[in-house]
């Protein structure tokens, strides 16, 4: 379609320069051959009806080749898209959690329109507007060919400014790119953080600082439009010294009688079509420059290997027992030391609790051992296999996890509730639910089948708290994750999560973190935490007789 295109448009040019010299011969010399065999008599009649034939044929080019390049460009894009957050999936959790707020959320929506809009640019002006320069350096050629050679060295000038353009638009591309990933983290941010900004006032701060960011946004934009607006000047004055030239060398040769106002005209329409072609490519040169920024930015994350992966004929832990044991752990980020030389066992079933101020090291002993991050140094062991050794798949696959930030989906509660469980009847869904204590539940409309708004925003935090340890319940794990499960329950409720999880712990091997004593005064083992150390280990009652700091806490929360 597009050579069709291409075609017409130098064909029109063709019917012009026929035109003009059956005109000019039509009332002397009416049976002139103006070309091809054509009479200037029959190029009058017919001509027209050819124009509107071409037309036609244009306009049908022009719009399957439009539509078939949007087909395309937005599959290719919504690939990249899908592959790309198909990675960020695969990429270790450590370096997710590090990326900046709304960074790739704005490689998602900013970097996939710059992508698109190039490729759609490229694919729509590249193979079109070469096959129209092709038909067009033959047409003048035909027309005329010491025209031709004149024109030919003139044009390549213009390659010269689109280079230069080029290079530079797609470097203050690249900034204002990453530029608007670090404005979607601000607003994020802001609107993340409304009821903080809210209680205290802070809308004046918050408006000023999203501003600021905007106001930022718009320079590094406007100075992208400027350095594209350079080149469209540059090639107008090329371009109009390329007509200027060859009309004053036509006018030599037909004062001579070496050429024909017709060739004049077929030759000048022609290298209209020509300089708009290479308008064409320097715009689309400026496009594709911004779309290869936005694309570099894509594939640093495509290009990206996580480091926590299963090794070369791993492990695969069909069926696990659950006794675990960490073996002299040390853990760093950066200098940072968390953990220094931890060692502690659980066998199979039984109930460890982590106690201990904030910043301890508690939850990061949660996160070893699904392996979200990787021990410095040490070993740990499921079933007396270093973790390291077994397919992590199949590791994952016996780990159940309750954290104090409930997370839901915008799904369906039954579809929350079985994530990571895979299929399970309507009856084990609503026998988790119950176990959970949620019978909120089914008070609801809908029941199982109603909907979770955005963020769980139709449930309160105790509420998504319980719906969270029903998933756990109904994944049914050997190994049980649970980092502060009761953090956002009331009392009453908190109790009846301790009797389900008292229940459902009693087969399973448990890691629970706990700032409330009263979640794991029934382990089997406590261990007090302190700046990465175990300084304290043992039941409750024996923790209370030592005297120490769990004794200490026990005094301010039990009392």
């Amino acid at each position: 379609m597009m050579i069709i295109v291409a075609i017409s448009v130098n064909a029109q040019a063709l019917m012009v320069g026929i035109v003009a010299d059956a005109l000019a011969n039509l009332h002397d010399n009416p049976n002139k051959i103006i070309k091809f065999g054509i009479t200037a008599q029959h190029a009058a009649a017919i001509i027209p009806f050819a124009i509107i034939i071409v037309s036609l044929l244009r306009g049908i080019g022009w719009y399957v080749s439009n539509v078939a390049t949007n087909i395309a460009s937005m599959k290719a894009t919504t690939d990249l898209q899908s592959d790309l957050f198909t990675k960020i999936l695969t990429l270790d959790y450590s370096r997710i959690i590090k990326e900046q707020s709304g960074a790739f959320s704005s490689r998602f929506l900013n970097d996939i329109n710059a992508i698109r809009e190039a490729t759609l640019k490229f694919a729509n002006s590249f193979v079109r507007e070469t096959f129209t320069l092709i038909f067009t350096l033959f047409m003048m050629v035909n027309a005329d060919w010491q025209l031709a050679i004149i024109t030919l060295i003139l044009l390549p000038i213009a390659y010269f400014p689109v280079s230069i353009i080029g290079k530079k638009i797609r470097k203050s591309a690249a900034v204002a790119q990453g530029q608007a990933s670090q404005l979607s983290g601000v607003i994020e941010e802001s609107l993340g953080g409304i009821r903080l900004v809210k209680t205290y006032s802070m809308e004046d701060v918050e408006s000023a600082r999203v501003t600021k960011s905007l106001v930022h946004r718009m320079q590094l934009v406007l100075k992208v439009i400027e350095q594209r607006g350079r080149l469209l000047p540059i090639l107008e004055i090329l371009g109009g010294v390329a007509v200027a030239s060859v009309i004053a060398f036509a006018t030599y040769r037909i004062a001579n009688g070496q050429s024909t106002v017709g060739n004049l005209l077929t030759f000048v329409v022609s290298l209209i079509n020509a300089s708009a072609s290479l308008r064409t490519f320097g715009d689309m040169n400026n496009q594709l420059q911004e779309g290869v920024a936005a694309l570099n930015r894509f594939y640093e994350i495509l290009d990206e290997e996580p480091n926590i992966t299963s090794k070369e004929n791993a492990i695969k832990l069909d069926k696990a027992v659950g006794n675990i044991k960490f073996e002299d752990v040390f853990f760093k980020v950066g200098d940072n030391e968390i953990l220094k030389g931890i060692s502690f066992s659980v066998n199979a079933g039984k109930t460890i609790a982590l106690v201990g101020a904030s910043g301890a090291g508690k939850s990061t002993i949660i996160n070893l051992l699904p392996r979200l991050f990787d021990v410095t140094s040490g070993r740990i062991l499921v079933d007396e296999y270093d973790i390291r050794d077994l397919d992590l798949l199949s590791l994952r696959n016996k780990i159940a996890l309750v954290s104090q930030d409930a997370v839901l989906f915008e799904t369906t509660i039954a579809e929350n509730v079985c994530f990571g469980a895979g299929q399970k009847s309507e009856a084990e869904i609503i026998a988790a639910l119950k176990d959970a204590a949620c019978d909120f539940v089914f008070k609801l409309p809908d029941g199982i089948h109603s909907m979770v708004a955005p963020r769980g925003s139709n449930f309160s935090g105790g509420e998504k708290q319980r719906l969270s340890i029903a998933r756990a319940i109904l994944r049914n794990s050997p190994i049980l994750l649970l980092d502060e499960p009761t953090s956002a329950l009331d009392s009453e409720n908190e109790a009846k999560i301790a009797q389900t999880l008292d229940r459902f712990c009693e087969n399973r091997t448990t890691l629970v973190v706990a700032h409330r004593l009263s979640t794991v005064r029934n382990a089997n083992t406590i261990m007090v935490m302190q700046q990465g150390n175990i300084v304290e280990t043992g039941t409750h009652n024996e923790l209370i007789a030592k005297g120490g700091i769990y004794s200490e806490l026990a005094k301010l929360q039990l009392n």
